[in-house]
């Protein structure tokens, strides 16, 4: 019987969460936020909320600032309200133990599988630019590593993985190669984690068992979207699916310690996505086609 396999980090069916930086989220949480990245349950967290005393009562601060920061704390009338989150699971008991039992299933196979080499076959989803922010201070440095081509399945050695799966590929491999939405390829390459995603980077063997004609991110287009596109510090649902909808990995350095997040970035620029109508216009233009092509 075929082996399936699906990505338990990624889940959001699991937990929920009422604090404020999941609102954009619908309160969704997923696994791997909960469990590995902030170990918040069945503990829970603790977030102090910054107030002003002046502020709340309506008044003005004396120093003309708008909302509490950093540079409140020494005022005497800055206080902080001290609140306590915790993840509420969305299981019934009977799905607990399956879901436990699924996870460290998963957990084993990634302990034996990371950090190697595996061969995988898929059809490409989507093939974008990569852009990596880093910032050092007060200076940000948008890099342009290479290219980020996404499959929504795949075969990874004898697993079928019924999840996402990312590839990282440099400028001179997608300039070569020319990876396009709907090519059906197989290759080997090394698997590693990030932030719970599955990600596969130093490609080699690349075979094309279908090539597809679509249209693909040029050089010189990538470099137009770096400098024109716009990044959000939310991932809207229908941003992710757009087709120029990237997410921008932002790493903070600070002395010795690095911290990391990721936003996405509109490769066309939008402004706001609350008013975005990319895909309205997208469909205007496909029907005209139709229409002149018949």
């Amino acid at each position: 019987m075929q082996k399936i396999m699906i990505n338990q980090y990624k889940r959001l069916d699991v937990f929920k969460c009422s604090h404020k930086a999941h609102f954009r989220f619908e309160n969704s949480v997923s696994v791997y936020h909960v469990l590995e990245e902030k170990k918040c349950y069945p503990e829970g967290c603790i977030w102090f909320l910054w107030k002003c005393r002046l502020l709340n009562k309506g008044q003005s601060c004396p120093k003309r600032y708008q909302h509490v920061g950093r540079d409140c704390f020494s005022c005497k009338n800055y206080f902080e309200e001290k609140i306590q989150y915790q993840p509420e699971i969305l299981l019934k008991p009977e799905e607990v133990k399956r879901f436990h039992r699924e996870l460290e299933e998963f957990e084993e196979w990634l302990e034996r599988t990371v950090g190697r080499w595996v061969e995988f076959s898929g059809k490409v989803f989507s093939v974008k630019p990569h852009f990596k922010k880093v910032i050092y201070g007060k200076k940000e440095i948008l890099e342009f590593p290479g290219y980020l081509i996404s499959f929504k399945e795949g075969y990874l050695d004898r697993v079928f993985f019924k999840d996402s799966i990312f590839v990282t590929v440099s400028r001179r491999t997608q300039l070569n190669l020319k990876f396009a939405r709907g090519d059906e390829v197989e290759f080997k390459a090394r698997l590693r984690t990030d932030k719970g995603r599955i990600v596969l980077d130093r490609i080699k063997q690349v075979e094309f068992g279908r090539k597809e004609e679509a249209e693909v991110w040029s050089l010189s287009q990538a470099l137009v979207a770096k400098n024109t596109g716009k990044e959000f510090d939310c991932q809207p649902e229908k941003c992710m699916m757009c087709e120029n909808g990237s997410l921008l990995d932002v790493v903070e350095k600070s002395g010795n310690s690095s911290g990391a997040k990721r936003h996405l970035f509109c490769l066309i620029g939008m402004e706001n996505p609350d008013v975005c109508v990319y895909h309205l216009a997208k469909k205007i233009r496909d029907y005209k086609k139709s229409i002149s092509s018949s």
